[in-house]
């Protein structure tokens, strides 16, 4: 038995798989649809029914261009990679990145819900930022598959630091309240360590005050490109 492999990308299906009338839509016009719900009330919201009501068509009718919610999934996640505007690369690793990621955290805030979907497959404007994304990072000469690696942290970051913001959480008052508790419960245990770090000048000072999420987050790229390529 032969494996199969992947699934064919819903970008490169073919339209002669689906028999009956030549489609009436496009896939970017069901990815206008979705995003256009989902901005308005929430992931939770997009479903074939109220696509198809947004396209003026039956649910049934859907099917001829997406075999369930996961492609419209990939369809919405792939959709928003358009709002990117990528400069030339100057060949500086970190002027580059920084150019891609901080664009991606602005998509992540126009669209809140885009931390929560895991594509299942990629389209032409996910291809866009991973080749962007390669190219910000060759001129480290890292090797394919440590150059993907980075950029799935690199991404996974800016996911996760944009779904924190959608919460409602900051750099400074995660850093301040964090540091309360920890002070707090340093008296009811053992933990030499700790009771350093927290006797030294710059713990006890009004830094953290001084970190706002945009410094949060450029440091936790500096950080990752740190250990991606020294």
């Amino acid at each position: 038995m032969t494996n199969a492999g992947p699934p064919a990308s819903l970008w490169l299906r073919g339209e002669d798989t689906k028999r009956g009338p030549r489609p009436a839509y496009t896939l970017e016009q069901l990815a206008d649809a979705c995003v256009r719900i989902a901005d308005a009330q929430g992931l939770r919201a997009v479903s074939m029914r109220l696509v198809a009501q947004d396209l003026g068509t039956a649910a049934a009718s859907l099917y001829r261009y997406v075999n369930g919610k996961d492609d419209l999934m990939a369809l919405m996640a792939d959709s928003v990679g358009a709002e990117y505007d990528y400069p030339a690369l100057t060949g500086d690793v970190r002027t580059d990145i920084l150019a891609i990621t901080v664009q991606s955290r602005g998509i992540h805030h126009r669209h809140p819900w885009l931390s929560q979907i895991q594509p299942t497959s990629l389209g032409p404007q996910s291809m866009r930022y991973l080749d962007q994304m390669a190219g910000a990072l060759s001129p480290t000469g890292l090797s394919a598959t440590a150059t993907m690696t980075g950029i799935a942290l690199l991404t996974g970051w800016v996911t996760s630091f944009a779904a924190q913001e959608a919460a409602g959480l900051s750099a400074g008052s995660s850093a301040d309240s964090g540091a309360e508790h920890i002070s707090a419960l340093l008296t009811h245990g053992d933990y030499p360590h700790l009771v350093a770090l927290y006797a030294s000048a710059d713990i006890n000072s009004s830094a953290t005050e001084s970190i706002d999420n945009n410094t949060a987050f450029e440091a936790g790229i500096d950080a990752l490109l740190f250990g991606i390529a020294q």
